[in-house]
């Protein structure tokens, strides 16, 4: 019985109830078939699966032109229907509140299967389980219970996995080339090689069938036996022999060439998919034959072991696979990680409201005989609110005179004879230390005199009192606003006992009402758990802000962060950029490190002082000097500060190393020296002295704290405005919708982890064409892949565990947006366990489904753990129920009048 629903004419739901003795509906219970079609003509759908009864199934899909479709089924079985309900979300748009939304009927199917029998009964009589028809309406809360790797692979994984024998293979088949090429770890002249073989180029010519039909028989009727094999529940052990009566040695050259096509298919991923399938079917009903009769007498399995056999899973060679990535290949980036955890087992804890029942007594009225009682409970609720307001200015303004001490007498002194104020300065130096440490010296002095010997009037005088008062002026507003609200509630209840006829006592119990649920652990199989480790989890949430609503999120690093732990580690090279990221406006530039003073000595001058400037000291000192001709003297000497210097004819300069001079630096020369006799030269010479000064310590240390005084200010600046964005942002000064910040985390870390494992494509293949051709197609098989839904996440406390500044609520953004790292355990759908397992260990997406996938040798142990555990069955169970009492506020009215007696056993 089919069903085709057309949902707005955009996509349509093809279901189909299956037959109860159909092999997916196991003990009878009703299955249905569900097929989405998108478009509506489309004759290939998009979605596909199962789902029985009293189950809910998720659907998702995104299609090329960003149609999206997402939701639940849900399948209802009633008396004689079987319903299947649909809740969907279809459109363009990512965003749910703008997308159509379905939710209704899909289909209706009234025949209904024959009912299954009921199963065994529970031993476990503590677990009071549920009948098989009692549902559970509601989920709590799921949970994944983690169970850890094993530490060695199981001893029979023979049953689990099969390999390739390279002992009867040649020196001209493609395993042999690949294992020649494999050390040059060249991914191109491989892919070469398999490219070469399926286009039976030299020296492959004739090696590769290409389909079924090439292949030789038996071999090309595997396949249909592997299906038919499969599908047989009943198997009979040792009943169908097909290798009776043939030379299984003549097996080996075409089972090694199975292997090569294999092999070829496998590095060439997607090429002629169903011919892949196919071999490897071959290649599972060979490994079960030879399995079975490798020894002698043959070896007698179980049903079990010929269904493990059927699945077994292939190993590829470890000298070929995985294959080396090309040389554009790049790590993952960012320092992030992504490696299998652990395996889980999903669970779902589920509740239903099963009954009402009293419970412990909440009151009792009793009432004698010929008594009239009358009770009144009464109750009063009442609200007032009162505001109050008060604020207060005071303004002085003073318009030219700026002494306001002493105010009247100054007015005095100024009427009679106008003052002058002088302040005089005695040695007034200041010497600077530290940062914060500054010592002054000397004194100061004011002095306050008439400044002119006239008299003014008195007229002036009072003028001179009323301009000053009128320019000095006090407000004062005062002002009180009071509002007051008065509410009241008053709620009576009158109850009237009238026992006055009555012939014995009344007594009324009232108990307190409870709610009685049925809880219940519903095992949804087991869960394949990635962790995915994302440094800077909020790194392109927080870009997004900033690009869109012009917001920075960056924390601005301390002076001890850059480098900068004391004023002395401020250098002329580090300033500019420290006084840029703190934002600094005024930009204090430091002294220059070397200036110069300088003196001249002219003809007839003999001693000069030279002035170094202040705050800086005295290194070098160049003395250049040239003699008149026919002068008396044929030299210069000299002493410039306690250097001596010696000027000639040859040596006319002389460079003297100074003793940190500071102050006046005296130069002299000697006299002339004249002859006894007439006639006189006069001293005939020119003297330049060129002084190169250093700026000292103590200048170099003041400006050092004045621009490690600006950065720790502006600092402090930068982190306030900091700290109040992140509080903003995280919604810490409101009430926030915890669910609402969860998924604004959950959509971020989703892109993040999104983007580190397409990164695995980078790392393992690197070939950017192709991946810009199949991005689409990676993205898509992530979203199949994983149960983002199920997704859980924690994020480091580094920073803020040290500032309690920054700390804040667990409630709020603010863990997320200042975390350095997230921790992100991801499940795995089961259907994809093995494709996602060889996705994290080559970079290629295998196109067929379990048991067709390979692995990869170092992934052995892992796929072991995953078949032991491959949840096969779609179905959940129930593992555990028990009944629980919540007390409530509702009260009844006991039938009887006798108290209640509680004789349950206590607990032990």
């Amino acid at each position: 019985m089919v069903e085709t629903t057309i949902i707005n004419n955009t996509f349509k739901v093809v279901s189909e109830l299956l037959a109860s003795d159909s092999e997916l509906s196991l003990k009878g219970v009703p299955v249905v078939k569900y097929d989405f079609h998108y478009p509506v003509d489309a004759p290939v759908p998009v979605i596909t699966g199962y789902i029985g009864a009293r189950q809910q199934r998720d659907v998702q899909y995104s299609a090329p032109d960003a149609f999206r479709i997402k939701g639940q089924l849900m399948l209802t079985v009633k008396e004689k229907e079987v319903i299947l309900n649909g809740n969907l979300y279809y459109g363009y748009n990512e965003n749910p509140a703008l997308q159509h939304h379905f939710d209704g009927t899909l289909a209706l199917f009234r025949h209904m299967p024959p009912v299954p029998p009921p199963p065994p009964p529970d031993n476990d009589d503590d677990t009071n389980d549920l009948p098989p028809q009692t549902a559970i309406d509601a989920p709590l809360f799921p949970y994944i219970n983690i169970q850890p790797w094993p530490d060695e692979a199981p001893a029979n994984s023979w049953l689990h996995f099969f390999s390739y024998n390279p002992a009867h293979t040649g020196a001209d088949s493609l395993y042999s080339q690949l294992v020649a090429t494999t050390p040059q770890k060249d991914r191109k002249a491989m892919e070469q090689l398999c490219i070469q073989f399926l286009q039976n180029d030299a020296p492959f010519a004739g090696q590769y069938y290409g389909s079924l039909q090439q292949v030789p028989a038996p071999f090309n009727s595997f396949p249909d036996l592997y299906d038919e094999w499969v599908k047989m529940a009943d198997y009979c052990e040792g009943d169908d022999d097909i290798s009776a009566g043939m030379d299984t040695t003549s097996w080996l050259p075409i089972i090694d060439q199975l292997w090569q096509n294999y092999f070829a298919l496998a590095i060439i991923t997607g090429f002629n998919e169903s011919f892949a399938v196919a071999v490897n079917k071959i290649l599972l009903i060979c490994n079960l034959l030879e399995t079975q009769y490798s020894t002698q007498p043959a070896r007698e399995l179980s049903r079990a072991d010929i269904s493990r056999l059927l699945h077994a899973t292939v190993v590829l060679p470890a000298d070929i696979f995985p294959l080396p990535p090309y040389p554009t290949a790049v790590p993952l980036k960012d320092d992030s990680w992504i490696a299998p955890y652990a395996i889980g087992q999903l669970k779902m804890s589920r509740y239903r409201l099963l009954r009402y029942q009293p419970g412990e007594i909440a009151g009792i009225r009793n009432v004698m005989k010929g008594e009239q009682k009358k009770i009144m409970q009464r109750q009063l609720s009442s609200d007032q609110e009162k505001v109050s307001e008060r604020s207060s200015e005071n303004t002085s303004n003073i318009s030219r005179y700026q002494q306001v001490s002493n105010d009247l007498l100054l007015e005095a002194k100024k009427t009679l004879a106008g003052f002058t104020q002088s302040t005089s300065y005695d040695n007034f130096t200041t010497t600077y230390g530290p940062p914060t440490q500054a010592v002054l010296n000397g004194k100061w002095s004011s002095t306050l005199k008439p400044d002119s010997d006239s008299i003014q009037s008195d007229s002036g005088f009072v003028s001179r009192i009323l301009n000053s008062t009128l320019n000095r002026i006090s407000e004062s507003v005062s002002r009180t606003r009071s509002f007051s609200k008065y509410n009241e509630q008053e709620s009576v209840t009158s109850s009237l006992f009238d026992n006055r006829h009555g012939d014995e006592h009344f007594r009324g119990i009232y108990r307190w009402l409870n709610k009685i649920y049925r809880v219940s652990v519903e095992n949804y199989g087991h869960r394949f758990l990635l962790e995915l480790s994302i440094a800077q989890p909020a790194r392109d949430y927080i870009r997004s802000q900033q690009s869109l609503n012009a917001t920075d999120l960056q924390k601005p690093l301390s002076p001890a962060e850059m480098g900068i732990t004391t004023y002395t580690d401020i250098t002329t090279a580090n300033y500019a950029q420290l006084l840029s990221y703190y934002q600094v406006d005024i930009i204090r530039q430091p002294p220059e490190p070397y200036t110069y003073a300088a003196v001249i000595l002219s003809p007839g001058e003999t001693e000069k002082y030279a002035a170094i400037p202040d705050n800086y000291f005295a290194v070098q000192a160049t003395v250049t000097g040239i003699i008149a001709g026919g002068a008396p003297v044929r030299s210069i000497s000299g002493i410039a500060g306690s250097a001596l210097f010696e000027l000639t004819d040859s040596t006319r300069t002389q460079t003297l190393d100074m003793d940190g001079e500071k102050g006046q630096l005296p130069v002299s020369v000697i006299g002339p020296n004249t002859p006894d006799t007439p006639p006189y030269k006069p001293n005939d010479f020119t003297l330049n002295v060129r002084i190169k000064c250093s700026v000292t310590e103590e200048k170099m240390n003041e400006w050092k704290a004045q621009v490690y005084r600006q950065i720790s200010e502006a600092w402090q600046k930068r982190i306030s405005v900091y700290i109040s964005t992140l509080s903003r942002l995280a919604g810490e000064g409101e009430q926030g919708n915890p669910e609402l910040l969860r998924n604004t985390e959950r959509s971020a870390l989703q892109r993040r982890c999104a983007a580190l494992l397409m990164q695995v494509f980078d790392a393992k293949v690197g070939d950017p064409a192709t991946f810009q051709i199949n991005e689409p197609r990676y993205y898509q098989f992530l979203r199949e892949a994983l149960e983002w839904d199920e997704m859980t996440w924690f994020f480091d406390d580094s920073p803020s565990v040290f500032s309690y500044a920054l700390q804040g609520r667990d409630d709020s953004l603010r863990p997320f947006l200042q975390a350095q790292r997230a921790r992100v355990l991801l499940p795995v759908r089961p259907s994809f366990n093995f494709q996602l397992l060889y996705y994290l260990s080559s970079g290629i997406i295998w196109p067929a489904p379990y048991p067709f996938v390979p692995v990869n040798s170092a992934d052995t142990r892992i796929a072991a753990h995953l078949k032991s555990v491959y949840n096969d069955n779609d179905y959940t169970e129930i593992e555990h129920t028990w009944e629980i009492s919540l007390p409530t506020a509702m009260q009844v009215v006991q039938e009887s009048s006798e108290l209640p007696e509680f004789t349950s056993p206590p607990h032990p």
